[in-house]
């Protein structure tokens, strides 16, 4: 990818932290102190009343009375109240991650990745977003997929080196990996490939002469099971959160005659499920996937290229991709306003692809040049 500017928001790391936690967590202490007080209480005062009733029902003789040496004085329990001031909840920090993202070439090997790592540190960041996928199908590692073997990009990335090598300067590295936006899998594969209605031709985004390309079938278990596989490569090298973009149809001309072998029904459950299975299995190694979104779709309400709202297809985590425009015209701030307060988003970033953003309302972060 370019060296653009991304905006990514999120608690305390990419994982996806809550700020809820913290008043979940004192809520939960009030309640804790309040129950502890009531028990102290029962505790010690409890013995000394009983005492008491005993005597008066049956008085003993002076001489037959015990000396009893008092007990400690029990610890104040503080009394619980609702002013969140009271209660200490310690280790809950709540951190911007400012990321950046960098082309292979400023990580195409050791020298370059220390350089790189320096320059980023000084700036403050803290996650470093990697293409190890681009929009066109080029791999930029080295992969055991039969696929993604004959897909190399110019550059071939050291994974576990990048990995280390950022660690060390306490910068996490994200991997970006683009999923069906892909014109190389259907040339290598041709089954894998959307066609042309009611036959094998495979179909093209444009005409031959304006250098038409095919596209990976997003319903297609091949090529699913090729992006599952990628992810899973990275995560075996270190990486732990992914950015997983181009979960969409094939855009272009002569969108009517595309053939995806499936209903339009079973390719938006198709989507969802590829989706859930992303997320979830990055998740079980203890990462987050993000998944981009354009957010002139949510703009324009044209949602053609997802057949439905994107949003509903079921991620906790997204990323909306836009430009300059739609934030100097405000078009932005009223989809990140409604999005944000939605309750099955539970990470909303943005990302600006054509400079760096300021911090923005109803995000959570933002990447830097």
């Amino acid at each position: 990818m370019a060296n653009k500017p991304i905006k990514i928001k999120r608690n305390t790391s990419i994982s996806g932290k809550k700020r809820q936690r913290m008043a979940v967590v004192k809520k939960v202490a009030g309640i804790v102190l309040a129950i502890a007080g009531l028990a102290a209480l029962g505790f010690f005062g409890a013995p000394a009343v009983m005492e008491l009733i005993d005597n008066i029902n049956n008085p003993k003789p002076p001489e037959m009375t015990p000396v009893v040496t008092p007990a400690p004085e029990p610890t104040p329990v503080p009394e619980a109240t609702n002013d969140p001031s009271d209660v200490q909840v310690e280790d809950i920090p709540v951190k911007t991650a400012v990321y950046s993202a960098v082309t292979a070439n400023d990580v195409r090997d050791q020298a370059a990745m220390t350089a790189t790592a320096q320059r980023l540190a000084a700036m403050g960041v803290t996650d470093v977003v990697v293409t190890f996928k681009d929009a066109d199908g080029r791999i930029y590692f080295e992969t055991a997929t039969e696929i993604g073997k004959q897909a190399k990009g110019p550059v071939m990335i050291d994974v576990r080196q990048l990995v280390d090598i950022f660690s060390q300067h306490n910068i996490d590295v994200t991997a970006q990996v683009y999923a069906f936006m892909d014109k190389i899998t259907p040339a290598i594969d041709r089954t894998t490939a959307v066609k042309y209605q009611g036959t094998d031709m495979n179909w093209l985004d444009s005409s031959v002469e304006l250098g038409g390309k095919p596209w990976a079938n997003p319903a297609n278990q091949t090529v699913q099971n090729y992006i599952y596989d990628l992810v899973k490569e990275l995560g075996d090298m270190g990486v732990k959160d992914f950015i997983i973009s181009g979960v969409q149809l094939p855009t272009g001309y002569s969108l009517e005659y595309r053939d995806f072998g499936v209903t339009n029904d079973q390719l938006q459950a198709q989507l969802q499920g590829f989706i859930n299975t992303i997320q979830s299995r990055v998740a079980a190694k203890g990462g987050d996937a993000y998944l981009a979104y354009d957010l002139d779709v949510l703009i324009s309400g044209d949602m053609s290229r997802y057949i439905i709202n994107p949003l509903r297809y079921g991620a906790s985590h997204v990323v909306l991709v836009g430009k300059n425009a739609q934030f100097e015209n405000g078009a932005a701030d009223a989809v990140i306003e409604k999005y944000s307060e939605d309750e099955a988003v539970e990470v909303l970033c943005l990302w600006n692809t054509e400079q760096s953003l300021a911090e923005h309302d109803g995000v959570n972060g933002y990447f830097v040049k």
